[in-house]
């Protein structure tokens, strides 16, 4: 049975209602009700995924007990990669802290997870979430058998979800970590946002997938590795970042196969200084120039405007602001009158 007391740490992947526990379930407050599965909370949402989400799952919980790591021996191998060297690499990239809360989207069998559970301590926590059921339940046995060996000290938590609906408070976690799934997301950028949903103002994210560096794409190279795996040929998705994203990092690894984005979560796009004056004759302000654009001139009339505020030695924003002020509030006035 899943310990009462880890409930507190989930909710209800859509409407991110409270769940309680019952039974051998767990119910929102809003009526909803998501099974348990040998312990892990089954909070997949919607329940009937999209094509591409559903095929992934499906493909997944056939691999999981030992054609996928079969697969990623051959693909380190393949590319003269050493996988300790690799996957340490992007854990330092999220600059784990020993007390840190960490969500690992995508934890496959285990083979980050167990890297970032040895970076925490007992008061860290670390979650681990896939889309594939089998993935999960085989991320619990592998981490049981890492367990006896290397004593992990913080709170591990498992769930079965969809990465674009994820069954997280808001601004929860110190930071999320993602490698190897996002090119089969059905919507990267909805699921980049729910990644900035949950993790805390200042927090980082990093997510990374296959993806030939573009320099690379039209030579062999390049080729021969997407004719091998199509999923190479995907492009790097920064389309996909949330307007929240500050301090983004990009970097190609593994000969330049795989991108790993990071990024900082801030508070909505980066502040403007919307009002400052610009210094010049065009003048005006960030705001004015967007927000008060009009209908164009003749050429011969913006000249006219350019001359007229030069013999004032003002800008041609602060002219016409001032003319058109003055002009519409006497038109507005005489029209009051004769009405």
């Amino acid at each position: 049975m899943m310990k009462p007391l880890a409930v507190q740490h989930y909710c209800a992947p859509q409407s991110h209602a409270p769940l309680r526990l019952e039974q051998d379930c767990l119910v929102s407050t809003d009526g909803g009700r998501f099974s348990i599965e040998n312990g892990v909370p089954n909070l997949l949402w919607p329940p009937e995924l999209s094509e591409i989400e559903a095929r992934t799952k499906n493909e997944y919980d056939r691999v999981a007990e030992r054609i996928y790591d079969a697969a990623l021996n051959w693909q380190f191998a393949a590319l003269y990669e050493d996988e300790e060297t690799v996957r340490e690499l992007m854990v330092n990239m999220i600059d784990p802290k020993p007390g840190a809360r960490i969500l690992e989207v995508g934890c496959g069998t285990g083979r980050d997870s167990f890297r970032l559970a040895r970076r925490l301590d007992a008061s860290g926590e670390l979650f681990l979430q896939d889309l594939s059921s089998g993935m999960v339940h085989t991320c619990v046995r592998r981490m049981s058998e890492y367990d006896r060996e290397m004593h992990f000290r913080c709170g591990l938590h498992y769930s079965i979800s969809n990465a674009t609906y994820l069954p997280f408070p808001s601004d929860f976690f110190d930071a999320v970590f993602h490698f190897g799934g996002f090119n089969e997301f059905s919507d990267g950028k909805k699921t980049a946002e729910e990644f900035a949903r949950v993790v805390k103002p200042g927090g980082t994210v990093l997510f990374g997938d296959e993806s030939v560096g573009p320099w690379l794409r039209d030579v062999d190279f390049g080729k021969i590795v997407t004719t091998n795996n199509p999923l190479f040929a995907h492009k790097l998705p920064l389309e996909s970042l949330p307007v929240s994203a500050r301090e983004v990092n990009i970097r190609w690894i593994m000969a330049n196969c795989f991108y790993v984005i990071t990024f900082k979560k801030g508070d909505g796009p980066p502040p403007l200084a919307l009002d400052l004056a610009h210094q010049g004759w065009r003048g005006g302000t960030m705001r004015s120039r967007y927000y008060g654009v009009m209908e164009g001139v003749t050429p011969e009339a913006k000249e006219l405007a350019r001359q007229a505020a030069a013999s004032e030695g003002i800008s041609v924003h602060e002219w016409l602001d001032r003319l058109v002020r003055s002009q519409a509030s006497r038109d507005i006035a005489t029209k009051s009158r004769d009405a």
